[in-house]
């Protein structure tokens, strides 16, 4: 009986041995996978808002119908006192070799085309060279845009026959398609370069800003400059006490709107004017302080910094950023508009 008794129990012993064995054999069940951290999308960059594109109050539309063809303009040849006739587009061949270093990337030089044809385009349209010169351009850089044909190589004409015939038009009226070299990483309105040399509305002069500092030489980026206390002074009008002297208010981009003291009050952009182009680099001022005889600026850029700025160019070029959508980031609300084939 008592045999009968432990077979049972050996029968439960070996399926206990059996079972662990079984767990010491088979691999470890899968643990569950820890969850994974959400990566952020990054969010898409923001372009500054296009305002509302109306005509301009006392700019008329530009007449395409007298641009259908390709135009002989007359240049007036500073250097020499002689008009020459040449077609627009190889003037502007010559152009675009002297306002652009020639041999930098050719979105550069396009789009630096379609701004200096524009400008062009421009100065023919109001008549300013021909009431100095009985001309329709000239090649002193102080009346229009500088020019020099003996530097135009293949990059030049490329950048020039890839935009032929391309303006920048704002409400059907011609852009002031006006450019500077480094504009210190934020461009100038109207009212801070142009207040009366552009007696129209400029909306599509915004302060926008660029990465032009990552290939513009560090003397464009930031420079310091003493001027005699005495002979800023001279420059506002003002007889009191220099060290009275202050910027009074700046701009939308930072630039010097108003600078003076006592009852004198003056724009920046005749004040750069009236000290030197070449020694206010721009009115890009982060710094004006009074020491002892003279007033040290601190500053940043150089040029009006109005419009296309050309390091700015630069940089998107290398990025790979075609010249249609560079110029559009610089002139706000144009369209890019072909007139002659």
């Amino acid at each position: 009986m008592r045999n009968k008794f432990n077979i049972p129990i050996i029968i439960i012993v070996i399926l206990v041995v059996v079972a662990g064995a079984y767990s010491l054999l088979r691999p470890p069940a899968q643990r569950p996978m820890p969850e994974s951290p959400e990566i952020p999308i990054p969010a898409p960059i923001k372009e500054p808002p296009v305002p509302e594109v109306h005509p301009i109050p006392g700019v008329a539309p530009l007449d395409v119908s007298k641009y259908r063809s390709e135009p002989i303009v007359r240049v007036w040849i500073s250097e020499k006192s002689y008009i020459e006739s040449i077609t627009l587009e190889r003037y502007l061949e010559g152009v675009i070799a002297k306002e652009m270093d020639p041999n930098w990337p050719i979105e550069a030089l396009a789009t630096q085309a379609i701004a200096s044809r524009t400008l062009t385009i421009n100065a023919i349209e109001s008549g300013t060279i021909k009431r100095l010169h009985n001309a329709d351009v000239s090649t002193a850089k102080e009346e229009l845009q500088a020019y020099a044909p003996e530097l135009v190589n293949d990059n030049v004409r490329e950048a020039v026959r890839r935009t032929r015939g391309q303006v920048l038009l704002y409400a059907g009226g011609l852009v002031n398609a006006i450019y500077s070299s480094c504009n210190g990483q934020v461009a100038a309105t109207r009212e801070e370069s142009f207040p009366k040399e552009i007696p129209t509305p400029t909306p599509y002069f915004q302060p926008v800003t660029d990465n032009c500092f990552q290939f513009a030489p560090a003397k464009l980026q930031s420079w310091t400059i003493k001027i005699p206390a005495s002979e800023v002074a001279v420059a506002i009008g003002y007889t009191g006490n220099p060290a009275d002297i202050t910027i009074l208010e700046k701009g939308p981009s930072g630039r010097i709107l108003y600078v003076g003291a006592g009852n004198k009050k003056m724009y920046g952009a005749d004040f750069r004017k009236a000290v030197g182009y070449d020694r206010l680099k721009s009115t890009l001022i982060t710094e004006m302080s009074f020491e002892g005889q003279d007033f040290v600026f601190k500053g940043m850029g150089w040029g009006n910094g109005v419009g296309l700025c050309q390091w700015g160019a630069y940089t998107y070029a290398q990025q790979g950023i075609k010249a249609e959508e560079i110029i559009k980031s610089y002139y706000i609300g144009v369209e890019i508009k072909k007139l002659w084939e």
